[in-house]
């Protein structure tokens, strides 16, 4: 083969040897980089094959389990076994091809690349360095002057060294390029028959090995057919299969037909997560045993959403975007719920309605006994404090029976406010009544906004809470919002009725408001000239008397439709700025009979020393003699609202939400205060959680910018500063004068004041939900301030 670059040429060192070099150069580089290549490639298939014979190695050992597995099927077994054994010849043969493809690939490929190619750049090095010489010694002896014959002596002989070193190197680098160009090719064919080799060997015993097992898996395949043909019959019957599905599909469209069995209703439902993300998972929900619970489709345990359906309820959900949504109503907290289609989801709450009328059927007194086991960790739905640890269970439930027999001895409390059934044992604090169980899950199904349901056995207490329900009980609301009731109402709830009827009578009841009397107006009785609210006394509790020298005693009505707690007399009024003395009036809280309590059931409120005032020992005559009269044309809720406030008169006050009063209305003619500033004024505990508990608002400042929390400090009434601190009151707030309550308190030095405001901001400071002594010392001034408030008076 002729040389690739002419020995004649590399001494001449002409452009043409220098084009043929680089050429030649290039093509080494080239042919390295393919080798490398070649030889990466050549590992990475070895690689490849070495994790193809281990996972062909585990199919092989699985083959050989399954085996074991049709053990009493000799057939099977044995055909499993003799497929395993040929696969593992296979793997043997593949073993030994991927030896020799590392042997006589890369192991072949690299040397040729790390000696002969090596050789070839290490002889390009001396080149170029030689070549750099001979160029510089060129360059010194033209350089040379003739007037300096030593130094052209020196560059002559100088040139003639390098010039024959560099024809030496040069002959030499030229025979390493051509020897390379000549091996290349032997060494690259060699290597590829080799492997080339190999592969036939492989491919030639793998046909050997199955031209062995080919009558077996001829034996083999005509038993597949008869297997085909079973299989022909299955898909038949699966054919069957799916005209089952589509049944099935029809009849989860269908309406839901509640029967009188065990009848679970399942299925996927996306449920929306408590997290902070508010994300949506899908869950397999089921209806059992009256509880509605939940789980993953893995083989996770199932997750009781809610223990007892007879405490909740359902409804659609049109407030979210996404469709085909419904809401579970529970006394904790809601559940929002969402199904595949329309018809699901009316299926679903059809099934949740139907789970909670047949709940009802429960026992009464294992579901008592059920609820005191298992809700002992209800949360209130006034977001006050309620301890739930295991060390308080016992001292709630050893205060629940005298507690229950407390509130039950109030007039109508011994029965369902709304239905009539006996021995309730849940309370609506805001509304003062006490309810059943079936009506209470109705109640909490309106929201917290119109009622906030307490278990009287189960949860803990406040004592303003007990003083609220003293002060009310079921025979006043009745008396309010059921004013206009008559015996032709036919969709009364009774303690019998199914749960549509329960919750059409109190959505009318109490957020239709359809059954409570107008308040009168100028239009009503053009001889009213004047109106006013009775000051509550703790004399009779809830029985007040219009009584003066100059007019009678007797009480007549003279409005229709009217609530017992509207009642007009003849009376003298004082004079009101028009000259009207001798009028009819109307008097709010007036003449309302109620029957006796019996006195230790009573005692048990403490409703004789319950309010923080001095006003609370006038007797009848002084309440009359301080009465505000007011105009007929300023008689509106909320002005009722703010006189009943003022004159702790919770009956009327609750008169006058039902009527739509706005328990944060502020009177502008009265330096801007609010209905709760007028309740603190009179140091009445329980106006102002009766007003706190129906929305009033801590944060509301009057004309000189003082809130609840001024009030209460500057008139020095201790307990209603507690009351407001626990409810989140700012203690930083200041009014127009730059003066905060605490500032107020130092300036009147009340200590028990400065104490409760220092200890709110040393908890504050310390960044706490508050801890064992803050909680105690604020539990002790609640219970001093509602049982002896004479204690907390100012000497």
């Amino acid at each position: 083969m002729r040389p690739v670059i002419d020995f004649r040429e590399c001494l001449k060192d002409s452009p043409h040897f220098r084009a043929s070099l680089e050429d030649a150069e290039n093509d080494i580089e080239l042919l390295e980089a393919r080798l490398e290549k070649l030889v990466k490639q050549c590992s990475h298939m070895i690689e490849t094959g070495k994790s193809f014979n281990n996972a062909s190695s585990g199919f092989v050992i699985g083959v050989r389990e399954l085996g074991n597995y049709f053990k009493d099927d000799e057939l099977a077994t044995n055909s499993l076994t003799r497929f395993a054994d040929a696969m593992s010849e296979i793997m043997k043969y593949f073993t030994i091809l991927m030896d020799q493809a590392n042997r006589s690939v890369c192991k072949n490929i690299n040397n040729f690349i790390k000696q002969d190619i090596r050789k070839v750049k290490d002889a390009k090095k001396y080149f170029e360095k030689i070549s750099d010489e001979m160029d510089n010694a060129l360059i010194r002896n033209s350089n040379v002057l003739r007037s300096k014959p030593q130094e052209c002596e020196e560059a002559t002989n100088g040139l003639i060294a390098t010039r024959s070193a560099f024809a030496h190197n040069s002959l030499d680098y030229v025979y390493q390029i051509n020897v390379l160009r000549l091996k290349k090719r032997f060494d690259v064919l060699e290597t590829m028959l080799s492997f080339m080799k190999a592969q036939n060997t492989f491919f030639h015993q793998g046909h050997d090995l199955f031209t062995d097992l080919d009558p077996y898996m001829k034996d083999v395949i005509s038993q597949v057919e008869d297997l085909n043909n079973k299989a022909a019959s299955e898909r038949k019957e699966m054919e069957e299969r799916h005209h089952l599905v589509q049944e099935r599909e029809s009849a989860l469209n269908a309406p839901f037909q509640p029967d009188d069995g065990d009848n679970k209703m399942e299925g996927y439902l996306f449920k929306r997560t408590s997290n902070a993300f508010k994300s949506w998972v899908r869950r397999w929900f089921a209806i059992q045993d009256n509880q509605l619970v939940y789980r993953k489709r893995s083989k996770d345990s199932q997750t009781i959403m809610e223990e007892d359906l007879r405490l909740c309820t359902v409804k659609p959900a049109f407030e979210i975007d996404r469709r085909f949504c419904f809401e579970v109503v529970s006394p904790a907290r809601n559940h929002i719920l969402q199904a595949d289609s329309e018809q699901l989801c009316q299926k679903w709450i059809s099934a949740i309605q139907a789970g909670v009328s047949k709940a009802y059927s429960v026992d009464r007194s294992n579901l008592e006994m059920q609820n005191e086991n298992s809700m002992g960790g209800h949360i209130p739905d006034d977001g006050s404090q309620n301890d739930n640890s295991p060390a308080s269970i016992p001292q709630r439930q050893n205060k629940a029976k005298p507690r229950m027999e407390t509130l039950l001895s109030i007039p109508g409390n011994d029965r369902c406010c709304d239905c009539g059934s006996p021995d309730p044992r849940w309370a609506s604090i805001n509304l003062g009544i006490t309810l059943c169980i079936e009506c209470s899950g109705i109640h909490r199904s309106f929201g917290v906004h119109m009622s906030k349901v307490r278990s009287i056995t189960l949860d803990a207490w406040e004592p303003e809470l007990l003083k609220v329900m003293a002060e009310l009980g079921n025979d006043f609301i009745n008396r309010i919002y059921e004013s206009n009731v008559d015996d032709s109402i036919a969709v009364r709830a009774t303690h019998e009725c199914n749960r549509s009827v329960r919750e059409a009578w109190i959505r009318s009841k109490y957020i239709q408001k359809a059954f409570v009397s107008k308040l009168p107006g100028m239009k009503g009785s053009s001889k009213i000239q004047s109106w006013s609210v009775r000051k509550r006394t703790k004399r009779s509790p809830g029985r007040f008397f219009m009584k003066d020298d100059n007019s009678p005693s007797d009480v007549e009505e003279k409005l229709e439709n009217t609530s017992d707690l509207m009642k007009v007399s003849s009376a003298s009024a004082q004079d009101n700025g028009n000259g009207r003395r001798n009028s009819e009036v109307l008097v709010f809280g007036s003449d309302v009979q109620l029957p006796d309590m019996k006195p230790n059931k009573f005692m048990d409120l403490d409703l004789e020393s319950s309010e923080d005032s001095s006003t609370e020992t006038e007797d009848t005559e002084d309440a009359k003699s301080t009465t505000s009269w007011e105009d007929m044309s300023k008689l509106d809720p909320n002005m009722l609202l703010y006189k009943a406030a003022q004159a702790r008169n919770l009956p009327v006050m609750l008169e006058a939400l039902s009527h739509g009063a706005n328990p944060n209305w502020v009177n502008d003619d009265d330096e801007g205060k609010s209905p709760l500033m007028k309740a603190v004024e009179t140091g009445s505990i329980a106006a102002c959680e009766f007003l706190l508990l129906n929305g009033a608002k801590l944060d509301r400042r009057d004309h000189k910018g003082r809130s609840p929390l001024h009030h209460a400090t500057i008139h020095g009434h201790t307990g209603q500063v507690c009351q407001f601190l626990k409810r989140g009151a700012d203690r930083h707030a200041k009014d127009h004068e730059g003066k905060d309550a605490e500032s107020i308190a130092i300036d009147t030095t009340n200590a028990d004041i400065v104490t409760l405001l220092r200890l709110a901001r040393l908890n504050e400071e310390m960044n706490t939900d508050g801890d064992e002594i803050y909680n105690d010392v604020f539990r002790d001034f609640s219970n001093m301030a509602s049982n002896f408030p004479e204690k907390l008076k100012r000497k």
